[in-house]
């Protein structure tokens, strides 16, 4: 089932996400390379660049940041959280920021019939990874993209199921991001998404910001440490209420209020659930 392509520039909506389609609008032309479109905007910001700049150097083997780094992910996504978006239903999922996009792949390994788009803002790490993790679970994605999640390049309403996980974070406009998840929302859709919440103690978060603050002078990407507050602000910035934000249940740890508790002075996850 193709996918409806926007023109991340002028906002035309271009028709089916295949061959070399061309924007009606600003007369844009579309490939993909190495199986990978680049659907970026033109006006890209200096740190979406920095994050496809990082990925110059090959570095790491794919299936060692795969099993050794993300082996706890991969469970939790396929047994905790995909099985509350995706479902027999399922006609387009589309997984935003991914990296390795193994949600992508798991995705398609739960409901095959279903169109997955995997998407990134770096085109580099895409081809280098992402490509290769779907290959290695045997449940490739349909469509790799690099996109930018401030300016989803696809037409309203396309999706049954939207996932990310800790990249709204990295975002200049986090509540922005989130209007545009729900505007490629079908009807019934659902979205979620995975994000850190910092500590809200002074002390705490003092020390996660300046640790962000490093790696952002070093690499020129954007991190933000944000508390559980103030994600609740970000859903209400973006029309969400106050349900919409959650905590993540621990391993040990399980009841809402005790992880809200825990936050005071450690990191926990949130969960930001939208419908449509």
């Amino acid at each position: 089932m193709p996918v409806g392509l926007r023109c991340p520039d002028c906002a035309k909506s271009i028709g089916e996400l295949t061959g070399s389609p061309a924007c009606p609008g600003c007369g844009r032309a579309f490939a993909a390379e190495a199986g990978v479109w680049n659907l970026l905007p033109r006006d890209l910001d200096a740190a979406g660049a920095a994050e496809d700049r990082l990925q110059d150097d090959d570095g790491e083997a794919t299936w060692r940041r795969l099993f050794f780094h993300k082996r706890y992910w991969i469970e939790w996504c396929a047994n905790r959280w995909l099985p509350t978006i995706v479902h027999d239903g399922t006609r387009r999922f589309l997984e935003i920021g991914g990296g390795l996009c193994y949600a992508s792949a798991l995705a398609k390994e739960r409901q095959p019939s279903a169109t997955v788009v995997a998407t990134d803002v770096s085109p580099r790490y895409l081809r280098r990874h992402a490509v290769r993790v779907g290959a290695m679970i045997e449940a490739p994605a349909d469509v790799y993209a690099a996109v930018d999640a401030l300016t989803l390049p696809f037409d309203d309403g396309e999706f049954d199921a939207v996932y990310s996980q800790v990249v709204l974070y990295r975002l200049a406009d986090p509540a922005r991001a989130l209007r545009e998840i729900r505007r490629v929302l079908a009807p019934g859709g659902r979205y979620l998404g995975i994000e850190r919440a910092s500590p809200s103690a002074r002390p705490f978060h003092a020390r996660e910001e300046r640790a962000m603050d490093r790696r952002v002078r070093e690499q020129g990407i954007r991190e933000r440490a944000l508390g559980y507050a103030d994600w609740q602000a970000v859903a209400a910035r973006a029309g969400l209420d106050a349900s919409a934000v959650a905590p993540v249940p621990g391993d040990r740890v399980r009841a809402p209020w005790l992880r809200r508790l825990a936050n005071v002075a450690r990191p926990i996850y949130v969960a930001i659930r939208a419908r449509r």
